[in-house]
């Protein structure tokens, strides 16, 4: 496991343009988001924006993750000049466009499913955290709701002023429905673990690469549970440590860049670990063996 890390990291130095493709996406999606945000105000429009940002989930998706792919594959070949590799590492832009047709369309269907799970699993939770937690009485829910639409929430100071305006009770509450949130986040999240690699290596058809990839998840439970557990801890340091450093602008820039640096940094170990147990030596292997 520790080897794996390791490699993971020295993958991700090297191919650290990996990272110019998600700071791209992130920020047109926040502008867009930003944009949508004061224009979007019919039904038609917003039916127009949510298909506009699922093709741009698509297209983001296939082509990067599909970039990984070929990362992980860079990996295994040995250049004997600095010169080569970074050429080859620049190369790897051009596997984003061939990577879109292959896989655009599956990544349309991931989109899709991840919304339809999203929208079975809400009033679950919902309904499990009121029968465990319970919910707010009339009067706190009233009061909640005054303060959620003032804007002036949405600044730093303002979130400060929300939090100092909660009684001991409601922070303990909302503290609770945090942590139920966080749990079945963490859940979710570790049982679609595999999904992408499983569409990029195996099948383009994302029902048929859920179910592949839960099947691996459990089979190899002991260490997918260990390797999801490794970056959970490492996510949430960096996620408690960046809620601090929102306050400072300086410390703000520098977070937000080894949070980019440990999204490439988590999706590489997750298609490495992929690609050491199911391709290097396991199941293509294996069947090519066979034929």
């Amino acid at each position: 496991m520790r080897e794996l890390f390791k490699e993971a990291t020295r993958i991700t130095n090297y191919n650290i343009i990996l990272t110019i493709p998600l700071i791209v996406f992130v920020k047109v999606l926040d502008l867009y988001s930003l944009y949508s945000k004061y224009t979007v105000d019919t039904t038609p429009k917003f039916i127009l924006a949510s298909i506009t940002i699922l093709f741009m989930f698509g297209v983001f998706c296939s082509g990067w993750f599909y970039m990984v792919e070929e990362a992980i594959k860079l990996s295994k070949k040995v250049f004997v000049l600095d010169e080569d590799r970074a050429r080859a590492t620049l190369n790897l832009f051009k596997s984003i466009p061939e990577g879109i047709g292959k896989f655009f369309l599956s990544f349309v269907g991931v989109y899709l499913i991840f919304l339809i799970i999203q929208i079975i699993a809400t009033p679950i939770v919902y309904l499990m955290g009121v029968k465990i937690i319970g919910g707010l009485d009339s009067v706190s829910m009233q009061h909640l709701q005054e303060m959620t639409i003032d804007p002036s929430i949405a600044t730093n100071q303002g979130m400060s002023a929300f939090i100092d305006s909660l009684t001991p009770e409601q922070i303990v509450f909302f503290g609770k429905w945090s942590l139920l949130f966080m749990s079945v986040t963490s859940v979710i999240m570790y049982l679609l673990m595999l999904w992408i690699p499983e569409i990029i290596y195996m099948s383009t058809n994302p029902f048929t690469a859920l179910w592949c990839s839960l099947v691996k998840l459990f089979k190899d439970f002991y260490t997918t549970v260990r390797l999801f557990l490794a970056l959970w801890f490492m996510g949430f340091a960096l996620m408690f440590i960046n809620t601090f450093a929102a306050f400072n602008p300086l410390a703000y820039i520098v977070m937000s860049i080894v949070l980019f640096y440990f999204s490439v940094y988590f999706v590489v170990l997750i298609f490495l670990y992929y690609d050491k147990k199911y391709i290097d030596n396991g199941i293509v292997k294996d069947d090519a063996e066979k034929e």
